[in-house]
């Protein structure tokens, strides 16, 4: 048996460190995107953001993210 990996999946860290996303949002599956770089990258097409938070990376959706 051969074991073929699946992708990866990126969730939203939510709008803040205490709230999940209210929408439990992820990143839209694409074919063809199996890396966790790919993912975000077709993340930030469809409006999502990478931030550091209290030391660490966090993904927003859209509706998580904050105002420019």
């Amino acid at each position: 048996m051969t074991a073929h990996s699946l992708g990866v999946e990126i969730a939203c860290d939510g709008p803040d460190q205490t709230s999940d996303c209210p929408d439990s949002a992820a990143v839209a599956l694409r074919f063809g995107s199996l890396t966790a770089v790919q993912v975000r990258a077709d993340g930030r097409e469809d409006g999502w953001t990478r931030r550091r938070r209290n030391g660490r990376h966090v993904d927003l959706c859209p509706t998580c993210k904050p105002a420019p």
